[in-house]
């Protein structure tokens, strides 16, 4: 199953254009932790290298007790949340939310002051220490703009990371795996897929 760019706009109930809203779908038996979203992410995005950045981290964790042991890898980013903390905190609000849902940092209002990391319990947030602004994944908000889905999807090589219009995605899979905060308070725009393979 994979998710494009569907519709940039949609009609109401009342005839008026809405922006549709966007998020992602993992399922994370099929990540195998090759790192090409991260370093599609970083590439697209020119994220400086050395700074210790990236909007988007595939996250190693290890289960069980030896021999009965196993890894999950958790590809995650910015949730792009619908009641995300971190706009709510923001001092300056330089955190804001477009009409389609996305979470962005106004740069030149952020003061680096961190306070939005101290609050987002997916620690989507980082200190670009040279420049000394926070800096976080824009789901490739200018892609978007052209009609082009998020780098990160398009290089997973088995599909476990997805995106497309949040009303396709936010009933399918579970709103939570282990390792992965609760999402009650933040409301995340990601879901995650759990059905076993069919072999």
């Amino acid at each position: 199953m994979a998710f494009c760019v569907l519709a940039v706009f949609r009609l109401s109930v009342k005839g008026e254009s809405l922006m549709a809203t966007y998020g992602w779908l993992f399922d994370p038996k099929r990540c195998i932790d090759c790192k090409a979203c991260e370093a599609a992410c970083k590439q697209w995005n020119g994220v400086e290298t050395g700074i210790d950045v990236r909007y988007r981290r595939v996250r190693a964790v290890e289960r069980g007790e030896f021999p009965q042991v196993s890894v999950q890898y958790l590809s995650l980013s910015c949730n792009h949340c619908e009641a995300a903390t971190c706009l709510r905190v923001c001092p300056t609000k330089a955190i804001f939310r477009r009409q389609d849902g996305i979470v962005l940092i106004q740069e030149e209002t952020c003061v680096g002051c961190g306070l939005c990391a101290k609050f987002c319990p997916y620690q989507a947030m980082q200190l670009n220490w040279q420049r000394r602004k926070m800096e976080k994944c824009t789901m490739c908000s200018p892609r978007i703009d052209a009609g082009l889905p998020p780098a990160c999807t398009t290089v997973c090589p088995t599909r476990a990371l997805m995106w497309g219009e949040w009303d396709q995605i936010k009933d399918q899979g579970v709103d939570q795996v282990e390792n992965f905060s609760p999402p009650m308070l933040t409301k995340p725009a990601i879901r995650f897929v759990t059905t076993e393979w069919k072999g």
